[in-house]
């Protein structure tokens, strides 16, 4: 596993409630912004630089049979996160590129702990057991894989799970 030496740090029990939320950088500086928006079908997040400036929107996209979030740059797709309908030792999902790649998710969700990967290779680890506090968890990306974009699939995951256990 060789992935970037900066983790960053999501607090999932404030991705949960739909409001704004701070990712920190390991040193507790604010490197992104998730801004919520409860929608009347679905919650929308929108991952802003420090700027305010928006970089990625991601929410539920209701044109699929299977359960699916998008990660748009404006209005064009990026990422397609899909949960598996049927997960027999398997991914639980699948997310692809616009590009046509194709990343893989494995781990244990219930204890937050999960690894998406390109070609068999580590992209994303995010682990509560990267930190010690409560409802927050680490997230490091691999150098060659574009930050924002990995923490944008990461609260697509994040919020794909909540709904699950909401149900």
């Amino acid at each position: 596993m060789t992935l970037a030496p900066h983790t960053y740090v999501l607090n999932q029990k404030l991705l949960s409630l739909g409001g704004d939320l701070w990712i920190e950088d390991e040193a507790g500086n604010h490197a992104y912004e998730v801004a919520g928006k409860v929608m009347s079908l679905r919650r929308i997040h929108t991952l802003l630089d420090l700027a305010g400036d928006p970089l990625y929107q991601i929410g539920q996209s209701l044109a699929h049979v299977h359960r699916t979030f998008e990660i748009k740059r404006s209005d064009e797709v990026i990422v397609t996160i899909q949960q598996a309908l049927i997960n027999i030792l398997g991914d639980h999902f699948t997310i692809t590129i616009a590009d046509g790649t194709v990343l893989g998710v494995t781990g244990d969700f219930i204890n937050r702990e999960f690894h998406v990967t390109r070609a068999g290779t580590e992209v994303i680890f995010a682990s509560r057991r990267l930190l010690a506090i409560r409802d927050t968890y680490g997230v490091q990306v691999a150098p060659d894989f574009e930050v924002p974009l990995a923490l944008a699939i990461v609260v697509g995951l994040e919020q794909m799970e909540l709904e699950e256990r909401q149900r």
